[in-house]
């Protein structure tokens, strides 16, 4: 990863907005300390703010990396194919060497069989990358560490070593200590030093050299420690010596069970993190709920209560100009002319279509009385016809069915009805029949009372 984390760090021709390179930096934190599901995520998230070719193939080349760690050769092949094209698409060098890097290294992964090696075609890739990586010594040095593979990858398959390829291969690891500028990077360099030793068949040299390897490892670096062992297996076996091999593998047996157990108490912690992180977002989720459900709730107590207010405002007025009505009503009993205007206005005001045509009518009518009396008559006979409407609406009654009841009430019989009205008796007949059964009655005098009561006429 330091090839990478260098690039991170020292990229400057990448114009744009600088989230990705944070989210990038992390995921390469993560995968120094191996914890590869979490450095994947980081990366991905870093693909999607990344918008210019040049920092999605820097991406792409870090999760190509990933790949190979873990084991995802497929994966990361198209991870480093994409980085290479957008690299050329950019023009940078140094992207295009780390993805023609990332493509090498895939290249020699997983060669079984001579039939799958392809360390011929991994050198070609490492070779263009190493004419492009001038400006980088840490990703040159990276660079000719897998070259060195690719060489003594050329060698594995034969019966004879080829001594040209085998020197290569040495001369690599040297060039690539020799350009580093990290002192830490010999260590780095070992256990490619370790495999060429043990190909060439230098057993002292490289017993030596696992050794130093294993002293530099940390101790829970099980990984590292059984390949050490697994080499140090072999090169005492080339040696003869036999109960150094015996040891040998007894620790390499050893190494990988305890690199067994670390992967599997990774996965285990990873799974409870997850489970912790899974029900914290439940419990949040679960009070956003609440709170929107509170809400809602004191929202619709706060509608509730301004409805109950307007509504007790409109009884208040309404009862107000009940009270005025009467009033004027019984003003004088000796005045039957004044009272024939009030039960004739009371009809007009009834049938009139809206409020505003209500409230001026009784501006008028009233005229000579006090202005607040007309405007709480006026406000008592629209709840009236509001709550007319309203009944009528509910009960689905037609304006000739209102008719039909109105004139019924006058006292008028079905052929007078008829005759009023300009339609034939069955008509009348026919309307009353309907009218019973919107109003659920039975006979005339069950629909004038409930007609009545409704106020509906």
């Amino acid at each position: 990863m330091t090839a990478l984390a260098a690039l991170i760090s020292c990229h400057k021709t990448i114009r744009e907005d600088e989230s990705w390179r944070s989210l990038l930096s992390e995921s390469d934190r993560l995968a120094a300390i191996k914890e590869w599901e979490p450095a994947t995520e980081y990366a991905l998230k870093a693909l999607s703010e990344s918008d210019l070719p040049g920092s999605k193939s820097l991406v792409l080349s870090h999760l190509a990396s990933i790949d190979i760690m873990t084991w995802r050769d497929a994966q990361g092949w198209e991870h480093a194919l994409e980085a290479e094209s957008l690299a050329r698409v950019d023009g940078t060098d140094t992207l295009i060497a780390t993805a023609l890097l990332q493509k090498g290294r895939l290249q020699l992964c997983g060669a079984i069989t001579q039939g799958e090696a392809q360390d011929a075609e991994a050198l070609v890739s490492l070779q263009e990358a190493i004419s492009l990586a001038s400006g980088s010594p840490a990703l040159q040095a990276d660079i000719l560490l897998q070259m060195s593979q690719a060489y003594i990858g050329l060698n594995r398959f034969n019966d004879r070593i080829d001594p040209d390829n085998y020197a290569k291969a040495g001369e690599c690891i040297d060039r690539a200590v020799a350009v580093s500028q990290d002192s830490s990077f010999a260590a780095k360099a070992l256990p490619y030093w370790m495999r060429w030793y043990r190909q060439g068949g230098n057993w002292r040299d490289g017993i030596a050299c696992c050794e130093r390897v294993l002293d530099g490892l940390e101790k829970d670096d099980y990984l590292m420690q059984s390949q050490c062992w697994n080499n140090l297996v072999m090169l005492h076996a080339q040696a003869g010596d036999v109960e150094g091999a015996a040891a040998a593998h007894q620790q390499y047996v050893y190494a990988l069970e305890y690199y067994m157990q670390q992967k599997a108490d990774a996965r285990l912690q990873e799974m409870e993190t997850r489970y912790e992180s899974s029900l914290k977002e439940a419990r949040i989720e679960r009070m956003r709920i609440w709170v929107v459900m509170l809400c809602l709730l004191a929202a619709a107590l706060a509608v509730m209560i301004v409805m109950s207010m307007a509504y007790n405002r409109r009884l208040t007025a309404s009862d107000r100009g009940k009270e005025q009505l009467l009033r004027l009503v019984s003003k004088d009993f000796t005045s039957p002319r004044f009272n024939r205007k009030v039960s004739e206005s009371l009809r007009e005001l009834s049938s009139m279509p809206d409020e505003a045509s209500i409230r001026a009518r009784c501006r008028e009518l009233f005229a000579d009385e006090d202005g607040f009396v007309a405007e709480d008559v006026a406000s008592y006979i629209v709840n009236l016809v509001q709550e007319r409407s309203r009944e009528v609406e509910k009960l689905g009654l037609t304006a000739r069915e209102l008719e039909v009841i109105r004139l019924s009430r006058e006292g008028l019989s079905a052929a007078e009805i008829a005759d009023r009205l300009h339609v034939s008796v069955y008509t009348v007949k026919n309307h009353k029949q309907n009218i019973y059964l919107k109003m659920d009655v039975r006979s005339n005098s069950e629909m004038l009372s409930l007609a009545n009561q409704l106020g509906i006429v």
